[in-house]
């Protein structure tokens, strides 16, 4: 795993419009009357908004390619070039526990993962993966890394003569 994975996850502009304070059809406004200005008004950054933007592609590659290593070695290739200690570091941690389904179980040998926590932790759903979307798993048989099954899609029904 590369030394800067976390800064090639995590370092890209933020999302949304990025217009500058100040300007817009309600800054015009109030400058125009500004005892038409509201008394209170909310804490919502007006009209706008930003969103976060991270780039989980590569760390997808990564575990992409190491599908068939045995996950104790990929997760500690990733814990030597990853420091708990960092907030942004722990973050890709977090990214990648989310990829990756460690407790699957198998049901009629396709993986299922628990579908909640508390009264719907005993409902399984399989662990299938959609598009660019890939859900890794560790078998719990051998304790290799496995890519999930690609879910099919479902097509539209056509109706006659349309």
């Amino acid at each position: 795993m590369r030394k800067d994975m976390f800064e090639l996850i995590i370092e890209r502009p933020r999302l949304g419009r990025s217009m500058p304070a100040g300007k817009g059809r309600y800054a015009s406004r109030m400058k125009a009357d500004p005892e038409a200005a509201p008394l209170k008004e909310g804490m919502k950054y007006r009209g706008r908004s930003r969103e976060l933007n991270e780039n989980l592609a590569p760390l997808r590659r990564f575990l992409a390619r190491r599908v068939g290593r045995p996950w104790d070695a990929v997760w500690s290739e990733i814990r030597a070039s990853l420091s708990p200690n960092s907030a942004v570091q722990k973050h890709v941690f977090d990214h990648v526990l989310q990829f990756v389904e460690r407790n699957p179980i198998l049901i009629n040998g396709v993986p299922h993962a628990p579908s909640g926590y508390g009264p719907q932790r005993d409902k399984f759903f399989p662990l299938r993966s959609h598009g660019l979307w890939v859900t890794f798993y560790v078998c719990p048989r051998t304790g290799l890394l496995r890519s999930a099954a690609e879910a099919h899609r479902r097509r539209k029904k056509r109706t006659p003569g349309a």
